[in-house]
């Protein structure tokens, strides 16, 4: 021992020293790296998701007209808002005691969420059964089964439109009603983190508003992300849709006999049973007009026993359909 070489403390303190550097240099090099964070990965923005507002501009149109069959005092459900969050976000703010539609893509493989604002079932059983447009006071019981039926046939109305409107605008497989959810933290399955598209429709009924949210988590959507970023059918869907309906409105159309010119003594010596003659070359053409307008020029006469006019021909200036 006595024959070995121990270093000096002048020695020991520069040995610190460099040691101190080299960690400093390490931890300097370890910083330059920017931490992976999950929620820095790609989400998608729900105002990129055209398609997915057309279904949803569809369903709430479709949906109101049978709903009002329900609730006759309901008066409008429009579209309020569309956002991403955190699913554990989400859940904080679902009322209890809750309703929550759970609703299977199969054909993506996963789930949807339709929630109803409790305020609003309250205010709607009581608008059915003939009170005021308000929720009545509950003091944190469950359902009873009066209020679940009546959210049951709420909710078929909703998930049967849209259905249809997703089958009609993404044609990505049916959305199947799978159960009612009352515990909202069910719905976190996978992570806190998960974000979901929510769209919230705001349902007005004699003054009165509540919400109904349809929750879409990001991975249920993944595979056809594309497909609701395209709106390339948009214009002559909506084109089609217009067509359709201006051709099943329904007009008043009526043969405009030749104009006769009378005095006044003769009209007030006319009597039930008189006839009033009419120039035979002019009735060979009578004009046809389409509320209120010219549209046909024909001639009189008769079909199957009645009377009728044979359209000779189209007056010029009369638009085309599709033009």
């Amino acid at each position: 021992m006595a024959g070995e070489e121990f270093l000096s403390q002048e020695e020991i303190d520069m040995l610190l020293q460099s040691l101190g550097k080299e960690e400093g240099k390490e931890e300097k090099k370890e910083l330059e790296y920017k931490p992976f964070s999950v929620e820095e990965l790609e989400r998608i923005s729900p105002t990129r998701l055209i398609k997915l507002e057309q279904v949803i501009n569809r369903w709430v149109a479709s949906a109101t007209t049978e709903l009002r069959s329900m609730v006759f005092n309901l008066d409008t459900i429009s579209l309020s808002d569309i956002k991403t969050e955190k699913i554990s976000d989400f859940v904080l703010k679902i009322p209890l005691p809750a309703a929550i539609a759970v609703l299977n893509v199969e054909a993506l493989g996963g789930r949807m969420y339709l929630v109803m604002d409790t305020r609003l079932i309250y205010t709607i059983v009581s608008v059915i059964f003939g009170g005021p447009a308000q929720p009545y006071k509950v003091e944190g019981r469950n359902f009873t089964k009066v209020e679940l039926k009546v959210i049951r046939n709420f909710l078929d109305i909703l998930i049967k439109h849209l259905n249809s409107a997703w089958k009609e605008v993404v044609k990505e497989g049916d959305i199947v009603f799978a159960g009612i959810e009352e515990n909202p933290r069910r719905l976190i399955t996978v992570s806190r983190n998960e974000i979901v598209i929510v769209v919230t429709l705001t349902v007005e009924i004699e003054g009165f508003k509540g919400s109904i949210y349809f929750a879409i988590p990001m991975k249920t959507i993944e595979p056809i992300k594309d497909i609701l970023r395209t709106a390339d059918s948009e214009e002559s869907d909506f084109r089609d849709v217009i067509l359709e309906n201006l051709l099943s409105v329904p007009v008043k159309v009526e043969a405009v006999l030749p104009i006769m010119n009378m005095k006044v003594r003769e009209v007030l010596e006319l009597k039930e049973g008189d006839f009033i003659p009419l120039d035979r070359r002019s009735v060979e053409e009578v004009v046809v007009k389409v509320s209120g307008l010219p549209v046909f020029k024909g001639i009189l006469g008769e079909s199957e026993g009645k009377k009728a006019v044979k359209v000779e021909k189209v007056v010029e200036f009369l638009p085309r359909v599709g033009e």
